[in-house]
């Protein structure tokens, strides 16, 4: 399975949600009232685990990701860092 698939599937499961037509991957999932901090919390510590990258408290902190196209993109950023070391 792809990366953004993993994710997407990694949110539909955490907060029994389905991405249609309605929630996309531009979709706030803030705003759509599919994430508070606590489920933003959670979600991003289940991708750390998924997907073998580092996150810093500053991750969490510096950019609040808030669609599945963020989240994807920020993602593919921190597995490039880890396979450039």
């Amino acid at each position: 399975m792809e990366r953004t698939q993993r994710i997407q599937t990694m949110i539909e499961d955490q907060f029994l949600v389905e991405f249609d037509g309605e929630l996309t991957a531009e979709s706030d999932l803030f705003k759509a009232g599919v994430i508070d901090s606590f489920g933003y919390v959670q979600l991003l510590s289940s991708i750390e685990k998924d997907f073998s990258i580092q996150l810093k408290d500053e991750d969490f902190l510096k950019n609040i990701l808030t669609s599945l196209e963020s989240i994807d993109a920020f993602v593919a950023k921190k597995i490039a860092e880890r396979d450039d070391r």
